[in-house]
């Protein structure tokens, strides 16, 4: 795992989903930021972050950000490191 770098998932109240569905990648520092502000959580859901497993594709997997949540990264400067809109890195190791 890198260093300081965790997943946002959705956890949704009355589903069990096979693998957690990762809206980004991001620093624990910014997870923390995102996890905490009162604008990710609802009645049936909420944003949680990991920092364990970040790279097993049978635990989680990206899904599309729809914008809800904009505001939040927004005011909070957040970085992204990785969506679902980023491009994937390929299975083989690239020349450098």
């Amino acid at each position: 795992m890198p260093h300081g770098e965790a997943l946002v998932f959705i956890a949704s109240k009355h589903t069990t989903p096979i693998r957690r569905r990762v809206l980004w990648r991001v620093s624990v520092a910014d997870a923390k930021k995102i996890c905490s502000d009162s604008r990710t959580a609802g009645p049936h859901y909420m944003l949680c972050f990991t920092t364990r497993n970040i790279d097993d594709p049978a635990v989680f997997v990206y899904v599309p950000d729809d914008g809800r949540h904009a505001e939040v990264l927004r005011d909070h400067n957040i970085r992204v490191i990785r969506s679902h809109a980023t491009r994937q890195p390929d299975a083989k190791s690239q020349p450098q």
